[in-house]
C-alpha cells in the first residue's frame, strides 16, 4: 500500500454519525497492532455518541481524493478534563469513487469564506459569511446536491473545511445563493491555466436544502438538454 494512502499521525479526520455528519478529529496515538486514539469527534460542538463495539467510518484526505475505513469503537480514555476514543481498524483504506448525485456542468459565482464552526448547525444564515473572512471569489466547474467543483489559482488543502456562497438561478432580479459548510476533497491542477480543479464535498445539509439544490440541478439539466437538442436539430 501507498504511503499515501495510510493514516497519518496527527492529522485530522472525520467520522460519519447519524444524519450524516461529520464529525472532526485529530489522530493523537496509532499503534502497530491497528489501534488508533482519538480525541471525542465533534460536530459544531456537540460530541459525536459513540458507544463500545460501535462500527463507525474514518474518513481522511488526500490530493487524489477522500479514503475510507471501517474502524470499530473499543474503547475510551480521559486524560485529565480531555476524552479519546480508541479505534480499531477493520479495513483497509479504500478511495471511495461513489458519485453520490448527478452533476450538471454550470458556472456559478462561488465566494469562499474562512470555516467558522459555530456556523455548523446554521448554514442557511446568510449573516454569518458576513461574519467571515472571504479568502476566494471565483466559478463553479459543475454543481450536484452532494458537491460543488471549482477552479483557482489558490491552494486548498485536502480535508480542510470552509464555507460557501454559492449563487444560483442568476437573471435580471439577482441570484439565489445558499450558504453551505463544504470539505475539501481533492485538489489536482486543471491542465496548463495555472488554475487548480478544486472539488468540495457539501456537508450538513437539510431535507429542505438539498431539495433547493435538487431543483436547481435539474431545471439546468432539462435546460442543457433542450439546448443541445437544438443545436443538433
Amino acid at each position: 500500500m501507498r504511503d499515501e494512502d495510510l493514516i497519518i499521525l496527527g492529522e485530522m479526520v472525520d467520522l460519519i454519525g447519524h444524519r450524516n455528519r461529520l464529525y472532526r478529529t485529530k489522530v493523537e496515538d496509532m499503534l502497530q497492532n491497528g489501534l488508533y486514539l482519538v480525541g471525542v469527534p465533534r460536530y459544531g460542538g456537540t460530541p459525536m455518541p459513540l458507544h463500545a463495539d460501535e462500527d463507525v467510518f474514518l474518513i481522511f484526505y488526500r490530493e487524489t481524493g477522500r479514503f475510507i475505513v471501517q474502524m470499530s469503537v473499543v474503547g475510551f480514555e480521559k486524560k485529565g478534563e480531555v476524552r479519546y476514543v480508541w479505534l480499531f481498524q477493520k479495513s483497509e483504506p479504500y478511495k471511495d469513487q461513489r458519485r453520490e448525485a448527478f452533476r450538471v456542468h454550470v458556472s456559478l459565482n462561488v465566494h469562499v469564506y474562512e470555516y467558522q464552526e459555530e456556523a455548523e448547525d446554521k448554514p442557511h444564515d446568510f449573516s454569518y459569511a458576513d461574519g467571515a473572512g472571504v479568502m476566494d471569489n471565483i466559478k463553479s466547474r459543475d454543481l450536484s446536491v452532494s458537491g460543488i467543483s471549482i477552479l483557482s489559482k489558490n491552494v486548498y488543502q485536502p480535508g480542510d473545511r470552509h464555507l460557501l456562497k454559492v449563487h444560483l438561478f442568476e437573471s435580471d432580479s439577482g441570484s439565489r445563493p445558499f450558504i453551505t459548510n463544504a470539505t475539501v476533497a481533492r485538489s489536482s491542477p486543471w491542465r496548463e491555466t495555472g488554475k487548480n480543479n478544486v472539488g468540495l464535498n457539501f456537508f450538513g445539509h437539510t431535507k429542505s436544502m438539498r431539495e433547493f439544490i435538487s431543483k436547481y440541478v435539474l431545471e439546468e439539466q432539462r435546460k442543457q438538454l433542450r439546448q443541445r437538442r437544438l443545436l443538433e436539430g
